[in-house]
């Protein structure tokens, strides 16, 4: 099997930051862990759905997964886990993330996303694992919405 290349960048726009950062800041404070499974599918313009799970404060919480962007063709099935940095209340998870991403996936293998919300909330989506076959460099919005309890 070929092996895949995948990187994110934190794209800090529409008034958030001005910077491009590669890495999250050590200051920042880990409050979460999250495990997702999503789907990313483009042509021309991308979109991505998927579920993931938050856990906070000694609690778990069920979230949805939507979104997408421009610049990228095919189809990936990613899977993994994450740090959140940075989320005083739950409801500032709740949102929509910015990120840059560039993928060339193609079989299986290892990637990672950074992230960040409005509230300053980071989601560094690390030890994913992907599969499929997809191209893509693109500036991303993505919606993370927590379900209600039941």
């Amino acid at each position: 099997m070929k092996k895949f290349l995948s990187a994110g960048l934190t794209l800090y726009a529409l008034g958030l930051h001005t910077a491009v950062c590669a890495t999250p800041d050590p200051a920042a404070m880990t409050t979460g862990q999250v495990t997702f499974m999503m789907k990313e599918i483009g042509v021309g313009a991308g979109y991505t759905w998927g579920t993931g799970q938050l856990v906070y404060g000694g609690r778990s919480y069920d979230f949805t997964i939507s979104g997408g962007g421009l610049g990228s063709l095919g189809y990936s099935y990613i899977k993994g886990h994450g740090t959140v940095r940075n989320l005083a209340r739950l409801q500032d998870f709740d949102g929509t993330y910015w990120a840059v991403q560039a993928e060339a996936t193609m079989g299986r293998g290892l990637g990672s996303k950074l992230m960040e919300n409005n509230h300053q909330v980071d989601i560094d989506l690390t030890a994913a694992t992907a599969s499929g076959a997809r191209l893509s460099a693109e500036a991303m919005r993505i919606t993370l919405h927590l379900r209600p309890p039941g």
